[in-house]
């Protein structure tokens, strides 16, 4: 039982890091050549929600390892 737990929560992990680093919106880390001033911000929803979602699983998950 507690094999097929760790299995499910490291497949839950790995999936959270792929939707993070393919599934993210524009990335504009820079701005286009020649100094133009009209350059938009970086937008950080996608990636940024995916950790967040995945650093609040991992907490819940250390929560729950410790009260055992």
């Amino acid at each position: 039982m507690k094999n097929s737990k760790n299995r499910i929560t490291r497949a839950m992990g790995t999936m959270a890091i792929v939707c993070a680093l393919f599934m993210s919106t524009d990335i504009n880390a820079q701005g286009p050549p020649g100094g133009a001033t009209d350059t938009q911000d970086v937008p950080l929803d996608g990636g940024l929600v995916a950790l967040v979602i995945g650093a609040a699983a991992f907490g819940v998950k250390k929560l729950r390892d410790n009260l055992k």
